[in-house]
């Protein structure tokens, strides 16, 4: 089995447009070349009293008349960051399509980081008014960064980014990191989550908070809201809204502990219209409509913005499916060939 180091998949992803991926992953799954099983999750509370999980997300998609299945397994701690280690870290496998064998392993938090920051970028593009001229960051982690630095590679349109964290030292070095790279950036160190969203043209929240801290009035009109680590809105941010997009519906509706899936179990939450049964709706007109998902915008299925001052928010829960389509394209490039069967 082909192993590939942390430092062998930062090298491979430099090769690969990971827009372009998640793009056609999208595609895939809105023709059904895809399977998506739900994912397998194991919590725990370690010997510290902190909250511990380990994550399975396995995944088939099928691009260009290639199959490429496997799973990644991502686990975390969330007192990791005070050992000096990454809160989350983890391994994607590949398999052979024929035989089901492992074929390849490999390090886990370059891509899911990438695969991340491109599914927020790739949602930015089909739903913003204009190209994105402020970005608003909540955290500064490796999440921030690798949105960071794909946006603003991207978007020579962005002038200015304001960015926040709880720990104000961790966004200082990621804003000079940055600023030595983009120089026409303007970037600033919020020191409130108001002050890094307020008139944001894009809003990324990227932390590991489980509770919600962003109200309705902090997003102003026309703003796209990536809400990334899931549990940073308000409700009323989700209810006013003009338009909600997920990436994939089944995710949410499966989901006991993120808000949308929770307000989605109280019956305030409506499917996208290629989900809904008669009777969806109960007995209530629910709170929120989900518009879309992310595929059927691609697709064509679906229309997003519908006037530029409309607040969008996208709630990404994360596919796996990108995880390993990605991990399959670094193969393909360390390999020079897709995976086949072995004997």
């Amino acid at each position: 089995m082909l192993e590939l180091t942390r430092e062998d998949v930062a090298g491979l992803l430099g090769k690969v447009d990971l827009v372009d991926v998640v793009r056609e992953v999208f595609l895939a799954h809105a023709s059904d070349r895809t399977v998506l099983p739900e994912e397998s999750c194991l919590r725990w509370t370690n010997d510290q009293g902190e909250s511990c999980r380990s994550l399975n997300m396995p995944g088939l998609v099928e691009i260009d008349g290639r199959r490429t299945a496997g799973t990644k397994i991502i686990n975390a701690s969330l007192g990791n960051p005070d050992r000096g280690l990454p809160r989350a870290g983890g391994i994607v496998l590949l398999f052979d399509i024929t035989t089901a064998r492992l074929v390849c392993s490999m390090d886990a938090a370059h891509i899911s980081a990438g695969r991340t920051a491109a599914v927020s970028v790739l949602a930015a593009e089909l739903l913003w008014a204009r190209p994105a001229r402020s970005i608003g960051l909540v955290g500064a982690g490796a999440l921030a960064e690798a949105h960071l630095d794909l946006a603003l590679r991207r978007w020579p349109s962005v002038r200015e980014v304001r960015l926040h964290d709880q720990v104000p030292e961790r966004a200082v070095r990621l804003t000079e990191r940055l600023g030595d790279t983009f120089r026409t950036v303007a970037f600033h160190v919020a020191s409130t989550a108001e002050q890094a969203v307020r008139e944001a043209d894009l809003v990324i929240p990227v932390t590991t908070t489980t509770t919600g801290y962003i109200p309705a009035d902090w997003i102003a009109p026309g703003t796209v809201t990536v809400n990334v680590s899931l549990d940073d809105l308000l409700p009323d941010a989700f209810t006013a809204a003009d338009q909600v997009i997920v990436d994939d519906w089944s995710l949410v509706a499966a989901d006991t502990t993120r808000l949308l899936g929770r307000m989605h179990r109280s019956g305030d939450v409506l499917p996208p219209p290629r989900h809904r049964t008669a009777g969806a709706a109960g007995h209530r007109a629910p709170a929120v409509e989900v518009a879309a998902e992310l595929c059927d915008l691609i697709s064509g299925a679906a229309t997003g913005r519908r006037s530029a001052e409309d607040r969008i928010v996208v709630n990404p829960f994360g596919m796996s499916l990108h995880d390993v389509a990605v991990a399959g394209k670094l193969y393909h490039e360390h390999h020079g060939t897709p995976i086949t069967t072995r004997t």
